[in-house]
């Protein structure tokens, strides 16, 4: 009996190591799955957002004096930008216009509800309208304030190739990691 005990404490001590190693190898699974979903999403937020990225690495060079980058934009990426403002239809009109409309500026000061109305409402007007009502705010709290107001449903990277491009309007804080605070923006 005493080799049979022996044979079957092995056989136990096998399972168990076998059984720690799938649980090793599953957690390292998930570890890679999670870091394959990132780079998925940030190859994706390139392809959808590359007018976006070249924007934000026109503005480091002028103002931060980094590296030039020259990034070529893909017929993909205008044609893309061209269907995302399509001509609005009578029907739209009559229903009080769209929100993202890419046309003319409103003049400073001016009413955001009438911008609203005539379809000259910009993203710079909405996101400073967002600031003026609430600042100090993180990019993450902007997108959803934006799209609480003005049912902009946008990315992070959109919002903040419109902050950093326009320094004339928008003012931020720097992010302290000591603290593990956010950078904070607001308006001028």
């Amino acid at each position: 009996m005493n080799s049979i005990d022996a044979f079957q404490k092995r056989l136990h001590e096998e399972t168990a190591a076998v059984e720690q190693e799938i649980q090793s190898h599953n957690q390292q699974v998930e570890a890679l799955s999670k870091r394959l979903e990132g780079l998925k999403r940030a190859a994706e937020l390139f392809e959808s957002e590359q007018a976006a990225i070249v924007e934000l690495l026109q503005a480091g060079t002028t103002n931060g004096g980094s590296i030039p980058w020259q990034v070529p934009t893909a017929p993909a990426a205008k044609a893309q930008k061209a269907a995302a403002h399509p001509k609005t239809t009578p029907a739209q009109k009559q229903l009080g216009g769209r929100t993202q409309v890419g046309g003319a500026k409103t003049k400073a000061g001016g009413d955001i509800r009438a911008a609203r109305k005539n379809g000259n409402l910009t993203r710079v007007d909405m996101i400073a309208a967002v600031l003026k009502r609430h600042p100090r705010r993180t990019v993450r709290e902007l997108i959803s304030l934006l799209d609480k107001e003005f049912r902009w449903k946008t990315t992070e990277s959109a919002v903040t190739s419109n902050l950093y491009t326009r320094p004339d309007k928008f003012a931020h804080t720097q992010a302290d990691r000591a603290t593990n605070r956010p950078v904070t923006w607001s308006l001028k």
